[in-house]
């Protein structure tokens, strides 16, 4: 069996579409599994929607479902989740054997996506620091 890389799973700094698609198409191949992911430790790791160069490489985030669950609301209203490819701040709920946590409002904001063929359920794209507190939020590894 022939060894080497077969998959990584890309964390810590922000990943653009650009990098994403150099990545894919020149730099690994189409034989590594690449996916970009967002998360933390109630999380999880959200990995994106598979590569598509027919969507621009867009990145869009799926939480590990059901471990994490995320909705996109409303600004003003954390009841409220916002339409499709609009913005809104990230709402994490965390169900483990050991652990619940309903609706934590995490320091993330981004739109809401679609679910997609690997996904059955809603993504996130455009993910950046909630706009109220982002001057003074760290962001990578840390």
């Amino acid at each position: 069996a022939e060894a080497g890389i077969k998959g990584i799973f890309g964390g810590g700094t922000e990943f653009s579409p650009q990098w994403y698609r150099f990545c894919c198409e020149e730099l690994l191949g189409p034989d590594v599994f690449m996916t970009p992911t967002y998360g933390n430790t109630l999380m999880g790791l959200a990995c994106s929607k598979p590569f598509d160069p027919a969507d621009n490489y867009k990145i869009t985030y799926h939480a590990p479902e059901p471990r994490a669950v995320i909705e996109v609301v409303d600004f003003d209203d954390y009841n409220k989740v916002v339409d499709y490819d609009k913005t809104g701040r990230v709402k994490l709920y965390t169900l483990t054997k050991e652990l619940f946590i309903p609706g934590f409002m995490e320091r993330d904001e981004g739109e809401r996506e679609r679910p997609c063929e690997a996904y059955a359920w809603d993504g996130i794209s455009g993910t950046r620091p909630f706009h109220v507190f982002a001057k003074s939020t760290t962001v990578g590894v840390y």
